[in-house]
């Protein structure tokens, strides 16, 4: 009997082959849309919850109290003993991470990513796996493991313990010592927010830097702990707080009062967006909003699939009546369309899942994204089972109730049964026109949005400029600045401890008479000319062979200024607070145009560049190149960087790129909504198409007679355009305060923002009107231009 009805199934299908055909590819791309997006957020929220008891491990953050920019992931190493003293604590581990190092092997000196120090808690809160040694050893003084991605790079199907690994830099840590392979561990999973592969000791070289941490305000290491089953983050957070005031790092130099936070760790990749994140997370793209479109594309492939299905049963109506006639109940009607449309969507969901595969590649270097199928996880079969379920619970709605519920057999038999002026299915349509028209307009703004802070004015010049990172400062960079100054495609060379967009260090503004904490950065006065950072106040002597002192940014210019009323008032001030011994006095030397450091979404800040000539200001040297080829600068600056620093990896950065790579978010989320829109656009003009198609059917014998009686091309097509003209009038002023109200509250994300325009919507609703009557005029104008003769015979 299944056999028989599968049989009856596909020949109904073949018998129609342009509805089926429509109704099919329509569905395969809007559930592999949807597939994709929402498995990919499934991804992204399931971050770390691998781990064993995940739900009880929190990363701890310690924020100086007044810091007005993104606190730190890193944290005081104070942390770590206070730990010890607090009972509810079961487990606690404080490690480094260096994201990208310097080691050497044999005679070869390379760069490596993510190399990170650890305890033996770290193996046990984060269940490191050993394919090959003790992971006790990690005690032991300087040892380290290393991944099997590591050992299968460089050591083919050798084996690697017993091997030294030198380890020549770390951030901010030099010549740390030579350390044993002990041994190989699995490589970190992929859906963790950290990433590993080397795990050093932290006994040995690293020794000395680890047991000074406590008695420093420094930021180096990061906290994590595991709580018991009944203890409350608030309540170790407060213990914590009580640990720090009663120690005597309190009153050393630096901020005098601390908020110590517990991150929960399944929060991490998707809620936090810290400084120095382990690893890039996705707090800041919008995850809701993917699961929101995913929702929509498929909402539209399924009310355009059930619009089809119901216009396929209503050609069939001479079938179904006779069926009820002869004692078929509407259930019994309603489980045979429903089998149709299981198949329909099966076949559909295999297909999509083919495409997906396929393209998948593609998706990941279009969207900038890391999107996988995990077929081992129970997220892709409730996924299939959810697409399943919609498809055929809203086919069951509209055909049981609306279609077979509310007309009899003689209606049915007789065809008083149309799809013209049948107000549910309309509806639908209308509504299919809608969601694309929101698609549309939200598309419209981000790319607004996008190119408004990509190019409102930044405080500096972004362009032309190669971002070199130094990690060899035996030499003296100032040296190699001025080779480079000879190169005729150079303009300026300047040096910095940190560039735009990296986390900068915190300044204690306690000292100058006001609250807060500025950003700070260590550099030189060729750092201002090279980024073309304007000086509105310079009190630099022209005479001076070094410059050594502060620039403050405007805005904490008038802040002081408030406070003191005059620069001869702050200064005074300033002298009069007491010095430790290895501090000196600040020195005033002007006042830069405010700028932003970070990106658009947070307001401009207080900031302070503290310059001089230092070899530990020079980790970051910037050129700034003639407009032109720029690959003919790069070319002479890699040749002077080769005969000063042989060896050493000639490693660079475009500016201009970083501070795009501050918008990934929403360079992504415009991407995204792109895609989409064209596929919910490709969706409707398939639906409408199919949908004109059929009603120029229906209305095979008006247009015949029509004609007969003299009706024109032009009046025929007027007739069948006029309502799908109403359909997309009604969707856009549906669409339209939707659209408004939504792109506006997303607005609110940006410090600095672009207008909503009724441009915007206008353009949107046009393009909806463009593109349906573009395609209705087709199958109008193919129905139109028939022979009456063979219309009337058809008939």
């Amino acid at each position: 009997m299944i056999g028989y009805n599968i049989k009856l199934i596909v020949r109904r299908i073949c018998q129609d082959k342009a509805l089926s055909t429509i109704s099919v590819v329509g569905l395969v791309i809007g559930i592999a849309s949807f597939l994709i997006l929402f498995l990919y957020v499934s991804n992204e929220k399931s971050f770390d919850k691998h781990f064993a008891d995940y739900e009880r491990i929190y990363r701890v953050t310690s924020i100086p109290e007044g810091l007005e920019e993104t606190p730190w992931a890193r944290s005081l190493g104070i942390i770590h003993p206070a730990t010890a003293t607090i009972p509810e604590i079961e487990k606690s581990t404080q490690f480094s991470h260096c994201k990208v190092g310097t080691i050497k092997m044999g005679e070869q000196s390379f760069q490596q990513n993510d190399i990170m120090s650890v305890d033996e808690s770290f193996i046990e809160m984060f269940s490191v796996q050993s394919k090959m040694g003790d992971l006790s050893e990690v005690s032991k003084p300087n040892t380290v493991f290393v991944t099997e991605d590591f050992a299968e790079k460089y050591f083919k199907n050798e084996n690697p313990v017993g091997k030294t690994i030198t380890i020549e830099a770390l951030q901010y840590a030099r010549n740390v010592g030579d350390y044993e392979i002990r041994g190989i561990v699995k490589n970190t999973h992929p859906k963790t927010h950290f990433n590993y592969e080397l795990l050093l000791s932290q006994k040995g070289g690293l020794q000395e830097r680890y047991e000074a941490q406590p008695n420093q305000k420094t930021q180096w290491v990061y906290n994590y702990i595991k709580l018991d089953k009944t203890s409350s983050p608030k309540q170790i957070e407060d213990k914590l707080l009580s640990f720090f005031d009663t120690s005597n790092l309190k009153e050393t130099r630096g901020p005098k009062a601390y908020q110590f936070q517990l991150v929960p760790m399944d929060d991490i990749h998707l809620k936090s967006d810290f400084r120095f994140e382990l690893k890039e997370s996705s707090s800041k793209i919008n995850i809701g909003l993917f699961v929101i479109i995913s929702f929509v594309i498929l909402l539209v492939s399924l009310l355009n699939f059930v619009n089809l299905t119901i216009a396929k049963l209503i050609k069939r109506s001479k079938e179904l009546g006779l069926k009820r006639s002869i004692g078929a109940t509407q259930s019994q009607l309603t489980v045979q369309i429903l089998s149709e449309v299981f198949l329909f969507c099966l076949v559909s969901i295999l297909l999509a899942l083919g495409l997906i595969e396929i393209i998948k590649p593609y998706i990941n270097r279009f969207f900038e994204i890391d999107f996988n199928i995990y077929y081992s996880e129970p997220a892709v079969y409730l996924s299939v089972l959810l697409v399943l379920g919609f498809c055929l619970g809203l086919t069951a709605i509209f055909v049981g109730f609306f279609l077979l519920g509310k007309l009899s057999a003689i209606d049915i038999l007789s065809e008083k049964i149309n799809y013209s002026g049948n107000h549910i299915l309309e509806s639908l349509l209308v509504l299919q026109i809608t969601i694309v028209i929101i698609i549309m307009s939200s598309t419209f703004l981000v790319n607004r949005q996008l190119s408004f802070v990509l190019n409102q004015p930044l405080g500096f010049d972004k362009e032309n400029v190669v971002v070199l990172n130094l990690k060899d400062f035996s030499k003296d960079p100032a040296i190699f600045a001025r080779e480079l100054e000879k190169q005729s495609q150079v303009v300026s060379v300047g040096m910095t401890a940190q560039h735009f967009g990296y986390p900068s260090q915190g300044f204690p503004l306690e000292g100058l008479g006001i609250d807060g904490t500025a950003g700070f950065v260590f550099a030189n006065y060729n750092y201002l000319k090279t980024m073309n950072i304007q000086l509105l106040e310079n009190w630099i002597s022209p005479s001076a062979d070094t410059v050594r002192g502060m620039v403050i940014n405007n805005h904490l210019y008038k802040r002081l200024l408030e406070r003191h009323g005059s620069m001869d008032a702050l200064e005074a001030f300033s002298e009069s607070q007491p010095l430790e011994s290895d501090q000196t006095r600040i020195n005033f030397l002007g006042v830069a145009k405010d700028f932003h450091y970070s990106s658009a979404h947070e307001a401009v800040g207080d900031f302070a560049f503290w310059l001089d000539e230092s070899r530990s200001s020079a980790r970051f040297i910037h050129v700034r190149l003639n407009p032109g080829n720029l690959r003919a600068g790069i070319d002479k600056i890699r040749e002077a960087w080769n005969t000063h620093y042989p060896g050493q990896e000639f490693d660079y950065f475009f500016m201009d790129e970083t501070i795009a790579s501050q918008y990934k978010a929403e360079t992504i989320l415009s991407g995204i909504l792109l895609a989409f829109s064209l596929i919910g656009i490709l969706i409707s003009m398939l639906g409408i198409s199919a949908l004109a198609l059929f009603i120029s059917q229906q209305r095979t014998k008006e247009i015949g007679i029509r004609k007969v009686n003299g009706a024109k091309v032009s009046e025929i097509l007027s007739m069948l355009n006029k309502d799908f003209v109403k359909w997309v009038f009604i969707a856009f002023v549906i669409a339209t305060p939707i659209a408004y109200y939504a792109m506006n509250k997303w607005l609110e994300n940006f410090a600095y923002k672009t207008s909503l325009s009724w441009w915007i919507f206008a353009l949107a609703g046009l393009l909806a009107l463009g593109i349906a009557l573009l395609t209705v005029s087709w199958q109008s104008w193919k129905a139109a231009t028939r022979n009456p003769v063979e219309a009337l015979r058809y008939e």
